[in-house]
């Protein structure tokens, strides 16, 4: 890489940058792109010569697309190319990109990626034109600072993880309205809406509240009720207690009643009541009960028909005469 070559482009990149953003102007405005260096000012093949494979086809789907002014996908296409073939003057190209999509914070980190990446590769000129632009954009640029009341907490920048607590240095945000959130497993999650102006810094601190997943169950039934939750005896009649939230099991029961079983979901805080109406049950033994009434009252009626028939009017030789007639039964006299 030649400091000719970085100081065409990125000098004019500088330029673009800081009249841009100072005009404060809604919508990206298109930085010139690099001129291609004169084949004699530098020993360095271009990039569309130097990449092969599927780098080159990157590269070239990404200079395309930022030609047509889709930044966001030459973007993707560059940092692919990247990826692919770790040349560090793609990176000028993210960076690039990341200028026109507004994104500061992160064409800073880019830029100082490219420092460690190239190393010895970049020239005085070169590592001049890199801490010009980084000046340019420190303008727009802000310093988060978290301070968390639990370690190990996620910090996130509108939804995008930029590190955890406690962080080991400021991490830089861009201006606008920033959505700040601090989450950590088991805990109530903080959210903040920030305002973050340009070269300044954001302080936020984090106090970390345990998430109580549990809520409030309230069970009303019978005055002699007896009330489970979960296969254990809670109360009798009425009942009320904070309970982990999830699908429970409740069951009541009483003497003579049929028990009453429902599944029973609870949510995180949430206070419920549930109303119990036992129905009486079916008496055991009360079909064969009915069957020995109706067959005692067939027995019954029975016998007063056959007491009816023997006590018929009928002749008198089958009237016989108690005391003086004896009554044969199977036989003569």
């Amino acid at each position: 890489m030649r400091g000719k070559h970085l100081g065409q482009g990125w000098r004019a990149v500088a330029a673009a940058l800081s009249v841009g953003l100072a005009a404060g102007v809604a919508a990206a405005q298109p930085a010139p792109a690099a001129p291609a260096p004169p084949a004699a000012a530098t020993a360095e093949k271009p990039l569309s010569e130097s990449l092969t494979g599927m780098a080159k086809a990157e590269h070239g789907a990404g200079a395309a697309l930022f030609k047509d002014g889709d930044y966001a996908g030459a973007l993707a296409r560059f940092e692919r190319a990247y990826e692919l073939s770790r040349d560090h003057r793609l990176l000028w190209n993210v960076a690039l990109c990341q200028k026109n999509l507004r994104r500061y914070a992160k064409m800073l980190a880019t830029l100082r990626r490219m420092e460690d990446d190239a190393g010895a590769a970049l020239t005085a000129r070169d590592k001049q034109d890199i801490a010009e632009l980084i000046q340019a954009a420190e303008v727009y640029v802000s310093r988060l600072e978290v301070t968390a009341s639990e370690a190990g907490a996620t910090v996130f920048v509108d939804d995008e993880p930029v590190g955890t607590t406690p962080l080991a240095a400021p991490v830089p945000i861009d201006i606008g309205e920033r959505r700040i959130r601090v989450s950590k497993p088991g805990f109530v999650d903080l959210v903040r809406q920030e305002k973050v102006v340009g070269g300044g810094s954001v302080a936020v601190l984090a106090r970390l509240e345990r998430a109580v997943h549990r809520g409030r169950l309230l069970v009303a039934a019978e005055q002699d009720g007896l009330i489970a939750l979960d296969g254990k005896v809670v109360g009798k009649g009425r009942w009320e207690g904070s309970v982990p939230s999830g699908t429970h099991a409740l069951r009541v029961t009483a003497p003579g009643m049929k028990p009453h079983e429902v599944a029973v979901l609870i949510r995180d805080e949430e206070h419920r009541r549930i109303d119990v109406s036992l129905e009486r049950a079916p008496e055991r033994g009360g079909a064969s009960r009915w069957l020995w009434i109706g067959g005692g009252a067939a027995i019954f009626a029975g016998a007063l028909i056959a007491g009816a028939l023997l006590f018929e009017p009928g002749t008198p030789a089958e009237q016989g005469s108690l005391g003086t007639v004896p009554l044969g039964f199977g036989g003569r006299r």
